[in-house]
């Protein structure tokens, strides 16, 4: 990948030949800001459908999830395309790349003023979220050796995990910090323009201190369609992989359904109990920020159950666990109740365990030479995952809250027992 040789850790992870410390810590930092600002994406929506273009609540559930579902289907395009581009042009290039097209798309949210505005914004924001979450799996995967995969899987994930809690107590309170100074409205746009910034920084800093890779020829790869029909051929061929694909499936409808709903459910619940739009969300982002607290906290133990485990078995414990805590949310009646401190741990320990043994099969088992198109597949599989849960999660949202979390939890279920038949015929 690099033209450097020498070898480098950081702490107990071995980095593969050519990545150095300086390497590693600018891709946790990526990973950190990156999955945060993907995130934001989705839980400032309901504050910018009540504020800017005021739709009625009854209405925001199957909104929210029209704009996700359509946004997907950019990003099913978009993925595949990330992820065959850094094999032929480098992962910092596409990195980057991804940022920038963030910072734009924030500079833009906060003055949209009505739903095709919206609509064409989100399907924009997916190329750049496309780049983002393609390179988080990709460069995650090239920069361990295989013996610290595990551990290094969970340090990406407690970096993502990191990055939650500064969505929760950075981002999420500044539309109620400003609103008193500068209104509602432009609480909001104060708030979208400071992650434009954010955003800017994460492009420049990406560019200058990710490893930088040998020169590449474009030619030498293979056309786009038989790189991506070789990210296929690489599920026929190995079951793991299709069990990664399938995984991915689950776990980004897991995280997005977080973001979404769950954000959007706590937000309309504080609305209905007097609360401003401003506070509803503030009361939701602390609820999220325990899912994610949790998260984080129990990265680091994923990362190493992930190593001791075969990955398969590793599968199929994360989605247990993630079943589990997505089944204890049909049992709520108000998100914002004192029950839902309980369900929000379980859920933190689910979504990560999910999130990162999946991740960590997907790595152990992509071919090196086409790494970037099985991740670009990988990340087409979780935009699938993604639009088939908010479609009909959306729909169900408005007449039964807990339809989503469900949904996803069915998903689990069904999956994790795939993963257990594959375990006992020895795949």
């Amino acid at each position: 990948m690099t033209t450097s040789r020498h070898s480098y850790s950081l702490g107990p992870v071995k980095l593969a030949q050519g990545i150095t410390s300086i390497n590693a810590l600018t891709f946790l930092y990526a990973a950190f800001i990156g999955i945060t600002l993907n995130t934001f994406v989705n839980f400032i929506q309901p504050y910018v459908l009540t504020e800017q273009l005021h739709v009625a609540e009854a209405e925001q559930g199957s909104m929210s999830g029209n704009l996700v579902f359509y946004s997907e289907m950019a990003l099913l395009v978009a993925c595949g395309f990330a992820g065959i581009a850094a094999d032929r042009y480098g992962r910092r290039v596409i990195f980057s790349v991804g940022f920038f097209i963030l910072a734009i798309g924030f500079s833009i949210y906060g003055f949209v003023d009505d739903y095709s505005q919206l609509l064409l914004l989100r399907l924009f924001f997916a190329c750049g979220i496309a780049c983002i979450n393609v390179m988080v799996t990709t460069v995650q995967a090239d920069y361990p050796r295989e013996e610290s995969r595990g551990k290094w899987v969970g340090a990406t994930g407690f970096a993502i995990g990191l990055g939650a809690m500064f969505l929760v107590f950075v981002l999420a309170p500044l539309p109620s910090r400003f609103e008193a100074e500068l209104g509602a409205l432009w609480a909001g746009r104060r708030t979208l323009l400071i992650a434009a910034g954010i955003a800017l920084f994460s492009a420049v800093t990406v560019w200058a201190l990710l490893a930088r890779e040998s020169s590449k020829d474009p030619a030498a790869h293979p056309n786009w369609r038989t790189s991506f029909q070789l990210s296929l051929s690489a599920a026929r061929e190995n079951p793991r992989i299709a069990l990664s694909y399938a995984s991915a499936f689950v776990a980004r409808g897991d995280l997005i359904v977080i973001g979404v709903f769950f954000s959007l459910w706590a937000t309309q619940t504080g609305i209905s109990q007097g609360l401003s739009s401003a506070e509803a969300v503030k009361r939701a982002g602390l609820l999220f920020g325990i899912i994610q607290g949790t998260a984080l906290l129990w990265a680091p133990l994923a990362g190493v159950l992930n190593d001791r485990l075969d990955r398969v078995s590793a599968t199929a414990v994360g989605l247990g666990l993630a079943a589990i805590g997505y089944g204890s949310l049909v049992l709520i009646s108000n998100p914002l109740g004192p029950a839902m401190y309980g369900c929000a741990v379980l859920l933190g320990i689910g979504q990560m365990s999910v999130m990162l043994a999946s991740q960590t099969l997907v790595g152990q088992e992509a071919p090196a030479d086409r790494r970037g198109a099985v991740m670009g597949a990988f990340s087409i599989c979780g935009a699938l995952g993604i639009m088939f849960i908010t479609k009909t999660g959306g729909w169900l949202f408005d007449i039964w809250k807990p339809a989503p979390f469900a949904i996803v939890a069915v998903f689990n279920i069904l999956l994790c027992l795939v993963a257990l038949r594959l375990k006992k015929k020895g795949v």
